[in-house]
Parts: C-alpha cells; sequence; structure tokens
C-alpha cells in the first residue's frame, strides 16, 4: 500500500466537480495502484474508505449519502457548482 498523503492526492486527482459514485473513485483508484504494480487487498478497501472519510472530514472532498456504501453515494472537489447537462 501507498502513503496515506499519497493516497489522499490519488483519489482527490480522480474527483472533480461533478459528483461520482464513491464506488466509480474506488475503482478508478485500485486501476492506478495495479498500473503501479501495487497488489490490491482487502487491506486497500480498508484503506481507500478511511481516506475518503478523512478527506470528507476535513473538507478536501464534498459528500452526498453514506460514504461507507460505495455505490449509495457520491463525491465532489468543493466549492465547485455541479454543472447539468
Amino acid at each position: 500500500m501507498m502513503p496515506f498523503l499519497d493516497l489522499d492526492q490519488l483519489i482527490l486527482s480522480l474527483c472533480n466537480e461533478r459528483l461520482q459514485k464513491v464506488a466509480m473513485i474506488a475503482s478508478k483508484t485500485y486501476q492506478v495502484l495495479e498500473d503501479r504494480g501495487i497488489e490490491i487487498t482487502a487491506a486497500t478497501a480498508t484503506a481507500f474508505d478511511a481516506r475518503v472519510a478523512v478527506l470528507v472530514g476535513n473538507g478536501k472532498l464534498e459528500a452526498k449519502g453514506d460514504i461507507k456504501r460505495w455505490r449509495h453515494s457520491e463525491v465532489r472537489l468543493p466549492g465547485l457548482e455541479e454543472i447539468n447537462q
């Protein structure tokens, strides 16, 4: 696994002004980690879950729904208006 600050930066780099399912961000995060040769384990999911909670808690991400339920919650970068199409 990578250091938490690096994981935070990776998660934030995959987010934007649009709400996205936490499950989608997890999937993208796992893909980047795999591409870097980092094995995906249960600890990866635990670390991802914890870091998303920290990022939401310290205001670096905005969330809708219960972020512990990845397919039923969404996150985005704060302070940006969602663009409707």
